[in-house]
């Protein structure tokens, strides 16, 4: 057991780590009010496709393997026409625009700011995406759209960083994609390599809005809690 004089000492230095555990983030030295912001993002070229574990182990039955091993190089076959027509949708979409957008339309609104140019604002928003695209654990399960990003806002004047955020995010891709009218629940992988190339653009419009939410709805976290600090 602790003595009385060793949990002063315990005490005195929990409330030190407490009071140095401020926020990672300079949030609240800035006026938003009257400023501006622009956005700016960076993303791959090709988003990924993860269908997960393809290769499927062989039934002892040869009849069986045959069988197995017939779903199997179709199920490839589909992952490839997935990436084909996924690289033909990307070339429809300008995704970093998209991105730039409606992060701007959703961080100026955070902040209380004026959303402008990039060489003229006061502040830049900055988000380089690593990673994204569509991904399921296996061919029958709920297709995902994911993202891995970082986003920072930078004070322009000097480059000072104002706030910093990493998003790693997955979203279930919406039955929206199949079109107006359409009836499903749940979208898997096998129903995403039906999807036609514009389908795919449509999806991938999604995609950039489902990243501007992740990364603003941080944002706007992180600005709630320095409000209700003061």
């Amino acid at each position: 057991m602790l003595s009385k004089t060793s949990v002063r000492l315990f005490t005195a230095a929990l409330m030190l780590t407490m009071v140095g555990c401020g926020p990672s983030h300079r949030l609240g030295e800035y006026n938003f009010r009257q400023a501006s912001v622009a956005a700016v993002c960076e993303v791959p070229p090709f988003p990924d496709v993860l269908t997960g574990p393809l290769v499927i182990d062989l039934p002892d039955n040869p009849v069986g393997a045959v069988l197995e091993a017939g779903s199997r190089a179709a199920r490839e076959i589909s992952a490839r026409r997935v990436e084909e027509k996924l690289d033909s949708a990307t070339a429809r979409v300008d995704l970093a625009l998209l991105i730039e957008d409606e992060s701007l339309r959703r961080a100026s609104r955070a902040l209380g700011a004026e959303p402008g140019p990039e060489r003229e604002s006061d502040f830049l928003l900055e988000i380089w995406v690593h990673e994204y695209g569509i991904q399921a654990t296996d061919w029958d399960a709920t297709a995902n759209f994911f993202i891995d990003a970082d986003a920072t806002l930078l004070d322009s004047y000097d480059g000072r960083e104002v706030w910093r955020a990493g998003v790693r995010a997955q979203d279930p891709v919406g039955p929206e994609v199949f079109g107006p009218g359409a009836v499903r629940d749940v979208v898997t992988a096998a129903a995403i390599a039906d999807l036609s190339v514009e389908e795919m653009a449509r999806a991938l419009e999604q995609l950039a809005e489902f990243t501007a939410y992740q990364i603003t709805e941080q944002l706007r976290y992180d600005l709630a809690e320095t409000r209700r600090s003061r």
